[in-house]
């Protein structure tokens, strides 16, 4: 695939994009040459309530835009002019007591057709995330999914009555943000179980929103692991991240305390520097956006001591500009990838780690990774006590996903569920899965077909 490209850094284009000082200095820039994730080292707002996500996001899918907030005071009113003649003022007064009933709630307008997702404000920070989901996971295979689905006829009198009212959307062909789809098996996740959401219009609009939540949270997750492994990284599956349950008790024995949030809290405090060892790296001429795997075979497949000067160029460039951090306390770690030129990007990522550490840069660093960790300790984490936090699941989750898991199949085997859970990067030990098999069991939609824990069969509710 790479036979045909060079790899040439464009050491010009990098001094200008990092703003290199004469004296010194740069500016850490990434999402350029290389779109990984919507963060930004300055960015104010973290985006915790992702109910604006999933208003920007529907408008996006349906190529729609929403001008201004809805007017619920004005919707009333329009929504009473439609019916024109009332007997008597007390009857025209009820008739918008219970609009205000059926489709207002704490001052919101009521989620009762798929259509008015589309009426969900946002801000500016909803929007960006909103845009990154929706480069790396969504298609012209699902637009026309979407079509049909939110342009189905209306047959409630009173709903089409408050459709009619509300404000006509401008049409809006988003322009795709190019982000890196860096994990392309998360997406075919993503497409089938958005596919299965949008057949069950109530199931899609109570759960579009913890659905966007979770695969925000599986992409990132998995993403910080994938960039640690650099180009042993396997693409196909995902790592193991363990996830506790809210209702049961845990210990620091556990597995899923092990190898849950604090571990995947370490990779993903390295997000950002794998964002700039990757800008870096990708300011060579490529149009195509590479990773970690795909920058390695491209090394394979070129001259190996000429790449290896390139990285020496650049290791020599960068770490010339960083005055105020001694090099001589500089130590990586001697890993061979099995290409020379590779080995010297493990040793550029270790020097921009290094870097961070007590500078006046370390802030910028923990401001970029605080959008995602504060996300996931604010929706999957739960804290407990001295351990801290845990990944976390409520019951809800639990059945949402098994209702996901087994899509159309109406039931499925046990181990075969928790198979699915694993695809989605959904881990539980031993003792998690007792209580899963439990809370089943208290739903009555476990199916025994023999002592066997493997012949028990699992249905599904919608």
């Amino acid at each position: 695939m790479y036979e045909q490209m060079q790899y040439k850094l464009k050491f010009d284009d990098i001094k200008a994009s990092f703003n290199f000082k004469e004296d010194g200095g740069l500016i850490h820039r990434q999402g350029i040459k290389i779109k990984i994730l919507p963060y930004t080292a300055n960015d104010k707002e973290v985006v915790i309530d992702f109910r604006g996500v999933v208003g920007e996001f529907s408008r996006m899918i349906c190529n729609k835009e929403l001008k201004e907030e809805v007017d619920l005071i004005r919707l009333i009113e329009d929504v009473t002019d439609e019916i024109g003649e009332f007997e008597g003022t007390s009857s025209k007064e009820t008739f918008k007591d219970i609009i205000r009933s059926m489709f207002i709630d704490n001052d919101r307008l009521v989620d009762f057709n798929i259509k008015t997702i589309n009426y969900i404000s946002s801000a500016k920070g909803d929007d960006k995330i909103s845009k990154f989901l929706f480069s790396i996971f969504f298609d012209d295979e699902l637009k026309q999914l979407v079509q049909e689905h939110y342009d189905r006829d209306v047959e409630n009198i009173l709903y089409k009555l408050v459709l009619n009212a509300l404000p006509k959307l401008d049409e809006n062909v988003t322009n795709k943000e190019n982000y890196k789809c860096y994990i392309p098996f998360i997406k075919d996740l993503f497409k089938r179980d958005f596919k299965f959401l949008i057949k069950n219009e109530e199931l899609f609009k109570n759960s579009l929103k913890r659905l966007l939540e979770f695969y925000y949270m599986f992409y990132v997750s998995q993403l910080a692991l994938k960039l640690s492994e650099f180009e042993k990284a396997d693409l196909t599956k995902p790592d193991a991240i363990y996830y506790t349950l809210g209702w049961e008790s845990t210990s620091k024995n556990r597995t899923a305390f092990k190898f849950g949030w604090d571990n995947v809290k370490n990779y993903v405090n390295s997000l950002f520097s794998h964002s700039i060892t990757l800008e870096l790296l990708n300011h060579s001429g490529n149009e195509e956006q590479l990773g970690y795997k795909e920058l390695y075979d491209l090394f394979c497949s070129g001259d190996e001591s000429e790449i290896e000067n390139e990285l020496d160029i650049l290791f020599d460039m960068y770490t010339k500009q960083i005055k105020d951090k001694s090099w001589n306390d500089f130590k990586y770690k001697d890993r061979n990838s099995g290409n020379k030129g590779f080995d010297k990007v493990y040793k550029l990522f270790e020097a921009i780690e290094f870097q961070f550490v007590q500078t006046s840069r370390t802030g910028a660093k923990n401001k970029y990774n605080k959008r995602f960790t504060d996300f996931v300790e604010a929706n999957f984490a739960k804290r407990r006590g001295a351990l801290g936090y845990n990944l976390n699941l409520t019951e809800e989750d639990i059945i949402l996903f098994t209702k996901i898991c087994i899509n159309d199949n109406g039931k499925l085997k046990l181990s075969l569920l928790f198979d699915e859970f694993e695809k989605r990067g959904i881990f539980f030990d031993r003792d998690s899965k007792v209580k899963i098999v439990q809370l089943y069991e208290k739903l009555n939609l476990l199916e025994k077909k023999s002592d066997s824990g493997d012949a028990q069969y699992v249905r599904s509710i919608l």
